[in-house]
């Protein structure tokens, strides 16, 4: 049955291109820009970099020279924390990357690695603030703010997933030994398996690309207006279609939210959701690591909505401390001022019907398993 609904999708998708190539074709080319022109350059570096620090195994050596702070004081090994460092900095999805080499390499456990792709989903410091803060937005202290809240309420989800990470015993199997191969040798191998990474990468962000570009011909998008039209209203959103990239692939909503008329505030906070709920696309990347790993998606999805609510709270509650000069310019005309609830329930409540979609598959898929024991 799942396998008969997937085909008649792609037969779907395959007659849209053929009706429609026009906007495909289109969207695929932004697609393909925004991975050459976003991705690639913020990447390559990042991935060419660690998988050398993983071949002269800095980490380890970090490890031993703090063993004491991460075993008595953090009580996870320094190998995961040297992982969440780098994913930070380098952005998704080089964290569920790192992570997987080290535990193909036995350095971190089973646990330790569900726990680092359920957590290490950070969007790269320099995508926003400079394209985010400066290009979209045209303001670094846009961008500062709106990294500050995906840093603050990614600690919600590291809350969540600290059982994963105890480790009280890392810090003593950090063993370190000098690489027998020469620098030119290691450099390649790190370029081949960067590229190789990059190239998955950017066909899932076409992939979502044409998604959201069919679902646009096919009036899907439309059709969820007018489904939603009371919250919407309510919320001052008005459409869902920026919102609705956003869930798909997040560089394209954050651009549709940017150039919206939207009230100031309200698009720091869809950007905020966005950014730190990642997309369809990010979670597909993240799970390209997970692929003989027992790593549960509706547990990931929720984890991907707390970091989003939770940055989208800070943005909302904090904004006018943050930007006292712009409160009256970007305040809402006439009496609609959304509280917090009624601005992120249409976020939650679609996010949250694909959350439960997902469990009720799974839910039958054992009931079925079952059945099918017993007739055996």
């Amino acid at each position: 049955m799942k396998n008969n609904l997937k085909i008649c999708s792609l037969i779907f998708v395959l007659i849209i291109l053929l009706i429609f190539p026009e906007p495909i074709i289109t969207a695929t080319k932004t697609g393909l820009f925004t991975w050459a022109d976003k991705v690639i350059p913020s990447l390559f570096p990042f991935f060419v970099l660690t998988r050398l620090m993983i071949h002269y195994q800095v980490p380890q050596l970090i490890g031993k020279l703090l063993a004491p702070i991460f075993k008595y004081l953090l009580h996870i090994s320094p190998i995961t924390f040297f992982i969440m460092l780098m994913g930070l900095i380098s952005g998704n999805p080089s964290g569920a990357k790192m992570a997987r080499e080290y535990y193909d390499q036995k350095l971190i456990s089973k646990q330790e690695f569900q726990g680092l792709l359920y957590f290490c989903n950070f969007s790269s410091p320099l995508f926003i603030i400079g394209t985010i803060g400066v290009v979209l937005y045209e303001s670094s202290k846009v961008g500062y703010f709106l990294l500050a809240s995906h840093l603050l309420g990614s600690l919600a989800v590291f809350i969540c997933c600290y059982p994963y990470f105890k480790n009280k015993q890392g810090a003593n199997k950090v063993e370190i030994k000098v690489p027998s191969q020469p620098f030119s040798v290691l450099l390649i191998d790190s370029i081949e398996s960067s590229i190789q990474t990059l190239i998955r990468v950017g066909g899932i962000i076409m992939f979502f690309y044409i998604i959201s570009a069919t679902l646009n011909v096919i009036h899907i998008i439309e059709g969820l207006n007018l489904l939603l039209a009371p919250l919407l209203s309510a919320s001052n959103i008005g459409n869902i279609d920026p919102l609705f990239s956003g869930i798909l692939e997040f560089t394209q909503g954050v651009t549709k939210v940017s150039s919206t008329a939207l009230p100031f505030y309200i698009q720091l906070t869809l950007t905020a959701f966005i950014v730190s709920f990642a997309g369809l696309s990010v979670h597909t990347q993240v799970f390209m690591f997970a692929s003989d790993v027992d790593l549960s998606y509706p547990k990931y999805l929720g984890f991907r909505i707390l970091h989003g609510w939770a940055s989208a709270l800070i943005i909302l509650f904090s904004w006018q401390f943050v930007f006292t000069d712009l409160q009256d310019v970007f305040a809402p005309i006439g009496n609609s001022n959304p509280t917090a609830l009624s601005l992120l329930v249409p976020i939650t409540l679609g996010i949250f019907g694909f959350y439960f979609l997902l469990r009720l598959i799974n839910y039958f898929k054992l009931v079925s398993f079952r059945k099918f024991k017993t007739t055996d």
